[in-house]
């Protein structure tokens, strides 16, 4: 067919170059002639390539699509590490907001020794097969217990990633069973958190000073 259709295209050129001859038709000669042109180039390529795969033995075929299927296996495994990448850098956002707020709180802190200690814990991340199948939340809640840094999900809860946990509801996820408005309806040993303009969390002992000093809102907006 391929055959076919090249000797085919040929005799429409030979009789383009007639009507080219006796000047007929001069409008649309140029046009068609690079377009039979074209499918004639086409026609050639494609029944030669038919050929060179018609002649290739079992031995050859078997090489070209294990090349194809290693392809596709870096191709699978450079999109894995994108995402572990990614997942990785949340956590480390997430746990350095943490470390802020507490560096806030208490002056003691050396900043320096928290951050190395983060970026170790995360050089351990991609040592652990599973890490990356956990959550951003709890991975988050569990370098904060480690490293002895307040985990409240408030601090989080306008992040995306935490907004997509609270909604999706992840197994391990701390913000599965989680949201500022359940957050707000409950009532710890102090009262009503809504009640405490200056502790809007419940987030001080008894004796803990306030972590603001007026006003409603988060306790990490303060100054």
């Amino acid at each position: 067919m391929l055959e076919k259709a090249t000797e085919r295209g040929l005799e429409l050129l030979d009789e383009i170059r007639k009507m080219a001859a006796e000047r007929t038709g001069e409008d649309d000669i140029g046009v068609a002639y690079s377009r039979i042109s074209k499918a004639i180039r086409q026609s050639v390529m494609l029944h030669a390539k038919l050929e060179e795969d018609a002649a290739k033995t079992d031995a050859q075929r078997q090489a070209e699509e294990a090349v194809r299927a290693g392809s596709e296996a870096r191709r699978a495994a450079a999109l894995v590490a994108g995402q572990q990448e990614y997942h990785k850098s949340m956590v480390q956002k997430a746990v350095q907001l943490a470390i802020t707020v507490d560096m806030n709180e208490d002056e003691t802190l050396d900043c320096c020794a928290l951050e190395t200690d983060l970026l170790e814990r995360l050089d351990d991340y991609d040592a652990y097969s599973d890490f990356d199948r956990k959550s951003v939340g709890e991975v988050v809640e569990s370098i904060c217990r480690v490293m002895d840094l307040t985990f409240e999900p408030a601090l989080w809860e306008y992040e995306p990633w935490a907004i997509a946990e609270m909604a999706e509801k992840p197994e391990g996820s701390p913000f599965a069973d989680w949201s500022p408005e359940t957050a707000n309806d409950d009532d710890g040993p102090h009262g009503d958190p809504e009640d405490d303009e200056d502790d809007p969390y419940g987030l001080a002992e008894d004796d803990d000073p306030p972590r603001r000093g007026s006003g409603a809102g988060p306790p990490w907006a303060a100054e």
